[in-house]
């Protein structure tokens, strides 16, 4: 059986221990980055901390634990398999959750930034990517994506060549030898990921555009896991309204949206498939990149 990680440093905040109820700990479990140059799961990982943090006092003391690395698939089946505790899963809604027994935490994670995609692109499309001019020059290039993730499909809806494959750091190798022509990326990681794969010096970001289009992403867990559900969600939306919520994500993501520099690219916004699954309005939780970047 394999043994779980504990996160490091955290049982509960001694400062708070005295305020929490007297209980066992809830378990929570995250999951653990792909590689040792996978920096996507830290803002998450503070995310969680932060909702449960807000929740201390009237849902007592918690301990994160961290699964085996798994790329998102297995963690889907992971979750929907109950092979950890309160098993959490960063990935965007789709008929498939719900019929796995998966539900959402109601409260995107992102705050509607994460649909802004930028792109690695290889040595022999660089200059032809720059000249071009519109989406249908655009489509000519070939796009790689990880496997099973939502944004394949919203691609090839629009007409886009898209190669999926299991390994995230693949990806940017494949793009870095020129296998395919661009991996695109969210504006919120990008600025990490260039800075993680800086020994690929043929890994270049394009400067030239960008796409935009609707990728909400929750936190999906188990239904039978609704202690969790229902105070990660008083927690989102404590922190939301007293301004951690967006003071954290200013601290993990504007040095990458000022990166990605969006003010200097074209924008193409594509066409996205009505999302499925939700009742509820996720787009008043949108923020103003444009005021962000200022």
């Amino acid at each position: 059986m394999r043994r779980r990680l504990l996160l490091p440093g955290l049982l509960l905040p001694g400062h708070l221990a005295a305020q929490a109820v007297q209980a066992a700990p809830l378990v929570v479990t995250l999951r653990q980055p792909e590689s040792g140059t996978d920096p996507r799961q830290a803002y998450d990982h503070a995310v969680i901390r932060l909702a449960l943090d807000k929740t201390l006092a009237s849902h007592g003391p918690y301990r994160l634990e961290l699964a085996p690395a798994m790329n998102i698939q297995r963690a889907l089946v992971s979750a929907a398999q109950r092979r950890h505790p309160n098993f959490l899963v960063v990935t965007g809604p789709d008929p498939a959750r719900t019929a796995a027994g998966l539900v959402p935490v109601r409260f995107p994670l992102h705050l509607g930034a994460v649909g802004y995609r930028v792109c690695f692109v290889s040595p022999q499309a660089r200059d032809a990517v720059a000249q071009a001019r519109t989406l249908d020059a655009l489509r000519r290039f070939r796009i790689v994506q990880g496997d099973g993730w939502a944004d394949g499909a919203i691609l090839r809806a629009n007409g886009f060549r898209v190669e999926e494959v299991p390994s995230y750091e693949a990806m940017f190798r494949m793009v870095a030898q020129g296998r395919v022509d661009l991996f695109c990326r969210s504006v919120l990681e990008v600025r990490n990921e260039a800075l993680a794969h800086a020994d690929l010096p043929a890994l270049t970001l394009d400067r030239s555009f960008a796409l935009v289009y609707d990728l909400p992403q929750f936190f999906y867990t188990h239904q039978s896991n609704r202690q969790l559900v229902e105070r990660l969600t008083a927690g989102l939306a404590a922190a939301h309204a007293d301004g951690s919520l967006l003071a954290l994500f200013r601290a993990h993501m504007r040095a990458s949206l000022r990166y990605a520099d969006l003010p200097s690219r074209r924008l193409f916004r594509l066409a996205t498939p009505p999302v499925e699954g939700l009742d509820f309005d996720h787009r008043r939780y949108d923020l103003d990149l444009a005021r962000e970047l200022h």
